[in-house]
């Protein structure tokens, strides 16, 4: 059932001199650094497991983007599997990404205006029952395509790496990729594994976003190899 649509909902970033809010705010400044290059403008964040924080980095990095100037954004939610974005911002689900690319809908009637000017939303949509089959259609590299005309930035969502091949198969249709890792969770062997498969499919990494360090440390973007 869809969630409903909320114009009240404060999409806001925690207080500014709070750990967390500085801690968003110095991703936001690593990420512009790395992406200097003016033709990267679609992004996708991921993750090696479930539950490592690449939503909640995702829909945060766009709240703290959306906060500049003229910085265009958009945020996708394309994990057809497990999609919660249209619920952590109280919208509704569909229709999104997947009418969007089945083409039940036009492209203007699936990115939701939210009370930011500067940030736009396309939900996942209904679940599909053959979710890769639909990420690997062309309509998804025009989409791309399309939307780096309309926006500076463009933040897409995905499942993880390593339970689907959903990440893959996205990597290849974005300008860069965003592996975010939980301090202290994720495995180092499941790193390497999301690395190499991202790499194998020839993503251009950008860097590993490492989430939940202790001590509020803020997160940040490493270059390095992992």
């Amino acid at each position: 059932m869809d969630e409903p649509t909320n114009p009240d909902t404060s999409l806001t970033l925690p207080e500014e001199k709070s750990p967390t809010g500085e801690a968003y705010r110095a991703l936001r400044t690593n990420f512009l650094r790395t992406v200097q290059d003016k033709s990267m403008k679609a992004i996708l964040i991921t993750s090696a497991n479930h539950y490592e924080g690449k939503t909640t980095t995702a829909v945060n990095l766009a709240l703290a983007m959306s906060d500049l100037p003229g910085l265009r954004t958009l945020l996708i939610d394309s994990d057809l599997r497990y999609p919660t974005i249209h619920s952590r911002l109280t919208l509704n689900q569909s229709p999104g990404l997947t009418e969007i690319l089945e083409g039940s809908i036009g492209l203007d009637s699936g990115i939701i205006h939210t009370e930011k000017e500067n940030l736009k939303v396309i939900t996942s949509g209904n679940l599909s029952s053959y979710p890769v089959e639909l990420l690997e259609t062309g309509k998804l590299r025009e989409l791309v395509r399309e939307l780096k005309s309309q926006f500076d930035l463009i933040l897409v969502d995905s499942p993880p790496v390593i339970p689907y091949s959903d990440a893959t198969v996205l990597s290849s249709q974005v300008d860069g990729v965003l592996l975010v890792i939980q301090s202290g969770k994720t495995p180092k062997d499941d790193i390497h594994q999301a690395y190499a498969t991202l790499q194998d499919n020839q993503a251009n990494i950008l860097g590993a976003v490492l989430n939940k360090q202790k001590h509020f440390v803020p997160e940040r973007i490493y270059k390095r190899r992992l």
